[in-house]
């Protein structure tokens, strides 16, 4: 494991994390548009959908295993709106590398339904032993849009294709997507009054995002009460995101590394995540 709070393995930044001067709190584009993210895993994911990291050289440790399955609700200040879920549902072989395969979901309620129905899907293949990205499906079906990606990550060639828009971009190496960036900083020795500094891989940006670790204390949730982690997430001022909004997560502090509450302060509301339940798999 990489030291708490030393930027060693993330491109050329090294060192502890400065002070915050010229960064944003929470400045982070989610994946989804206002409206939309309020339905879906995107709050869950949205420090992970922004980052990029350089990975160890093996997984030395990882906190999930096959068979993990986590629940959540997605809240909006009028009440319940939506829920997510994050599955580890098999070891899958992809080119010849053995895989992790990442599954999320997410749906609007029956109420949401009638005006704004959500159905999200996403699917991240990771690579058992360096945890970067070898494929990731993304199938949307917000409202009357429907949007698809499937992303294919030659890490050995540096190159990733889009089998949907038929291009191909040169990529950094290990390089992460959305989902698969989130598992792989649950494995991060994180350590109170530490930050880490990583650099996004959102389509063909790039962009510094400091993560802060700010406090760790008890959290009660539907799913039990937690000892976590409170960590937020900062971008460089003037960079390419675009949702502004407190964004802070929780994740426990044991061997387990589980989100189980996100929240956002928006200027139409208080978005909170919350943990419903799960089962942490294997044996």
């Amino acid at each position: 494991m990489k030291s708490p709070g030393v930027c060693a393995g993330f491109g050329p930044h090294r060192g502890k994390v400065g002070a915050l001067d010229n960064w944003t709190r929470g400045n982070v584009k989610l994946p989804f548009k206002p409206v939309k993210y309020l339905l879906c895993a995107g709050l869950v994911l949205a420090a992970a959908g922004a980052l990029r990291a350089q990975q160890p050289d093996s997984a030395a440790w990882v906190p999930f295993q096959v068979g993990e399955k986590l629940y959540f609700s997605v809240n909006w200040t009028v009440g319940n709106i939506g829920n997510a879920h994050m599955y580890v549902t098999a070891i899958d072989s992809f080119r010849g590398q053995p895989c992790y395969r990442i599954e999320a979901g997410a749906s609007s309620n029956k109420t949401i339904d009638l005006f704004y129905p959500v159905r999200d899907y996403f699917l991240s293949l990771i690579d058992l032993r360096k945890l970067f990205s070898r494929k990731f499906v993304k199938r949307q079906k917000e409202g009357r849009t429907v949007n698809e990606r499937q992303l294919i990550y030659d890490q050995e060639r540096g190159i990733r294709f889009d089998l949907v828009k038929g291009d191909t971009v040169k990529i950094v190496p290990e390089a992460q997507d959305e989902l698969s960036i989130f598992y792989y900083f649950r494995t991060l020795d994180l350590r109170v009054g530490e930050g880490y500094l990583l650099e996004n891989f959102v389509d063909r940006a790039g962009n510094p995002l400091k993560v802060m670790v700010l406090r760790s204390e008890w959290v009660e949730v539907p799913a039990g009460r937690f000892f976590c982690f409170v960590v937020e997430p900062y971008i460089k001022q003037g960079g390419l995101f675009q949702h502004k909004g407190n964004l802070q997560i929780w994740i426990t502090d044991d061997q387990n590394r589980i989100p189980v509450k996100v929240t956002s302060e928006l200027d139409f509301g208080r978005i909170v995540v919350l943990l419903e339940s799960f089962s942490l798999g294997g044996a």
